[in-house]
């Protein structure tokens, strides 16, 4: 088998080569000029074999090396065989680009690749379709000056690529991701058309405000009727069937108002700012606040209600949203638990490495917990985990967490939620301390 030339038959070969002159100069004398003659004649051999490699590597396009002789044999076998490895490597290579773009137009979002100055090394047919852009004709031009769009132009500058660009292009919506460095330091470029999906989202916005306004108006009349039938109720007829009646009736009026409320708060939170004023919340006091009032109405709850509350806690944002957020966190902690369930609240401050650091409010349960299958869909509204449930005995609309997520979104913040089934359930989130200058 051919390997590499080990010193041995490389001294091996040059005794070989001086052999001859060294006898020939016993008979005819002038050693050094037969050892010359012998050197200048190996030093051609050895550029004749230079020539005929490089001619093979540069000219020839014939895949097999030229045949080699001697020292030259293992470097040609050798030279071959890195060949035949660099074929099987490229061939790899290329059926993996191949995949790769096949996969990338079949993908129904426009996928687009540039290098980190937004220049323009390939896209599929869909960016074609969608951004108008030419593949080859567009190769290395700037994708900003093909998509005229100032705002691109600046999101892609800023370079903060977490969130998603919304990108309106010919009536349509499209949802850019970028993401770099996208090897060695490429950028990838997904858009998505969301035309479809926000003029949905628009249309249900619109619809839950227009139910919210053309309930309210019903709701006060039925409300205000019902109060003046049971104000003219003899006190001989406070247990009767028409008593019992109004008395319901009262009762879903006031849970449908309640739903009403709840949907125009979040409706508020999805299509307006973040809050009207920016002002400093004091956090320790509001759950304080909640706690007392609770435990007023409730006496007994204070031996399964406990709570560990840092005093002097504040953040930015809006008063009335995170007082939101507190509330609905308790009171669904307590509806959807059996009765005297654990229920413990931590408020305290923790070290995220930022000066100011940050505020943790966390409400754990030792209730029935909720199955894994439900945790990503709870802040969803309407949803809930066991649709067969009554909503009466359950308690609550279905859109309590829907509004902690839309108003701690509003605060840079998400909710976080862990669960196991049959030994209880937590909600926690996090936002910026506020420190208050001395």
């Amino acid at each position: 088998m051919l390997g590499h030339l080990s010193p041995k038959q490389f001294l091996l070969e040059l005794f070989l080569l001086y052999l001859p002159a060294i006898v020939l100069s016993f008979f005819f004398g002038s050693l050094f000029l037969w050892l010359f003659i012998a050197t200048l004649l190996l030093l051609l051999w050895h550029y004749r074999q230079l020539y005929r490699l490089s001619r093979w590597i540069w000219i020839d396009h014939n895949f097999y090396p030229p045949e080699g002789k001697s020292s030259w044999l293992p470097i040609f076998h050798g030279l071959h065989r890195m060949r035949i490895e660099q074929r099987k490597e490229r061939n790899r290579l290329l059926d993996f680009i191949r995949y790769f773009r096949k996969g990338a137009e079949a993908m129904p979002d426009a996928t687009i690749l540039c290098d980190k100055e937004g220049r323009l090394n390939w896209c599929n047919p869909q960016a074609e379709a969608m951004l108008k852009l030419r593949w080859p004709q567009d190769e290395r031009q700037s994708i900003f000056n093909l998509i005229r769009t100032p705002e691109i132009v600046e999101y892609f500058k800023a370079g903060n690529y977490e969130e998603p660009f919304l990108l309106q292009l010919d009536q349509r919506e499209l949802e850019c991701r970028f993401y770099y460095p996208y090897i060695e330091n490429n950028l990838l470029i997904i858009a998505r058309d969301v035309t479809d999906r926000e003029v949905a989202e628009r249309t249900r916005q619109t619809f839950f405000a227009n139910v919210n306004h053309e309930l309210r108006v019903p709701l006060t009349v039925i409300k205000g009727y019902v109060e003046m039938l049971q104000s003219n109720l003899p006190e001989s007829e406070h247990e009767s069937f028409e008593a019992k009646a109004l008395d319901r009736i009262e009762e879903q009026a006031e849970r449908l108002h309640s739903l009403v409320i709840q949907l125009m708060a979040l409706t508020r939170l999805e299509t307006g700012a973040k809050w009207d004023r920016a002002e400093i919340v004091p956090l320790s006091q509001l759950a304080e606040e909640m706690l007392n009032d609770y435990y007023q109405q409730h006496p007994q709850s204070r031996d399964y209600i406990t709570a560990e509350i840092t005093p002097n806690l504040e953040v930015i944002g809006s008063h009335d949203q995170l007082k939101q957020v507190i509330l609905n966190l308790f009171y669904n902690a307590i509806e959807h638990n059996p009765p005297q369930t654990p229920i413990h609240l931590l408020l305290t401050k923790v070290d995220n490495g930022s000066e100011q650091g940050e505020i943790l409010f966390q409400l754990s349960d030792r209730g029935k917990g909720i199955p894994p299958m439900h945790l990503h869909k709870l802040t969803e509204r309407f949803y809930r985990v066991d649709s067969s449930r009554n909503r009466e005995q359950s308690g609550g609309s279905g859109l309590g967490l829907a509004i902690v997520k839309h108003a701690l979104n509003n605060h840079e913040s998400q909710l976080e939620i862990s669960s196991e089934v049959g030994k209880g359930s937590c909600f926690s989130f996090r936002l910026k301390a506020h420190v208050s200058e001395m």
